[in-house]
């Protein structure tokens, strides 16, 4: 074995769980129905709790990849006209139409102005200039064409309308890599190879097979980290590369935030540093809103 393959492994067998208090707040282990019932509702308490930052009152909104279908549940619920939620991941929407019927029961049969559908964001069946904004949250580092989508976006926009990204992952942002609940720690692919990870994975999934139910391309011997993934969506964008998409689409960069981690707070106030791929590696995320011109 590697050294480096033996050190990776040690760190991940001993490294604290960064999803343990997700757990403990759902009340179940990833990957369980009972999970995926309590993150829908948890997305919508949260947006209850955070807001989106922009108001979405009398306005036509499309939430792409809405997965559980929190946050296109609270869109509806606080002054939108009207609200579609998409996916490709049929299984999560029949989540968020329970989500959804929930609702509805708590507000006396009221229902809300919203629908989802299983349809696939780079090649949308909407007409041209069908929505006011469109929310993407926590999407464009699972999409392999981000530009096709950023195009799509842009075309059922209506003039003036809005992309609004409350949160994105640059690769080499903290947990990048997505893979929290098999590695754990944060910026592995900064010092470890990509076949030391993937090997690494392969040998904590063979000790605890429920990794093999999170990460299904486990057992299909992975060429690439986003091979493990069971859609295989985790491309390699960057700050810098989306913002280049962005306007290549089309798109006017309203806003761009890194969500910095404690020592990107500092680092965040020297420009040079500040535009250069040290903030990717500094942060947890950014948001980002773009509007169409």
């Amino acid at each position: 074995m590697a050294v480096s393959d033996f050190v990776l492994y040690r760190l991940a067998r001993n490294w604290p769980s960064p999803v343990a208090g997700r757990v403990a707040q759902l009340g179940a282990e990833a990957g369980t129905e009972k999970a995926d019932i309590a993150y829908a509702q948890h997305q919508f308490d949260r947006k209850v709790r955070l807001g989106l930052g922009l108001a979405v009152t009398d306005l036509d909104v499309l939430e792409i990849g809405c997965g559980h279908g929190g946050i296109s549940c609270y869109l509806a619920s606080v002054g939108a006209r009207r609200v579609v939620g998409i996916d490709v991941n049929a299984k999560n929407l029949g989540y968020a139409t329970r989500l959804v019927e929930h609702h509805a029961r708590r507000l006396g049969g009221a229902k809300l102005p919203l629908h989802f559908a299983e349809c696939d964001a780079r090649k949308m069946c909407f007409a041209d200039g069908s929505f006011d904004m469109v929310v993407a949250d926590n999407l464009f580092e699972h999409v392999m064409d981000p530009m096709e989508m950023l195009t799509e976006c842009r075309r059922v926009l209506r003039p003036g309308g809005q992309l609004v990204i409350p949160l994105f992952s640059s690769i080499y942002s903290k947990f990048g890599l997505h893979l929290k609940h098999g590695l754990k720690l944060p910026w592995a692919n900064v010092v470890f190879s990509e076949a030391t990870i993937l090997r690494a994975m392969q040998r904590l999934a063979r000790e605890n097979p429920r990794l093999y139910e999170i990460y299904p391309g486990l057992a299909n011997n992975p060429k690439r980290v986003r091979d493990v993934r069971r859609y295989g969506d985790l491309n390699s964008i960057t700050y810098k590369s989306f913002k280049r998409m962005a306007r290549e689409s089309g798109f006017q960069l309203q806003s761009f935030r890194p969500v910095p981690t404690l020592f990107g707070i500092f680092v965040r106030r020297l420009p040079v540093l500040r535009r250069s791929i040290v903030m990717d590696v500094l942060s947890t995320g950014a948001s980002a809103v773009l509007r169409k011109p």
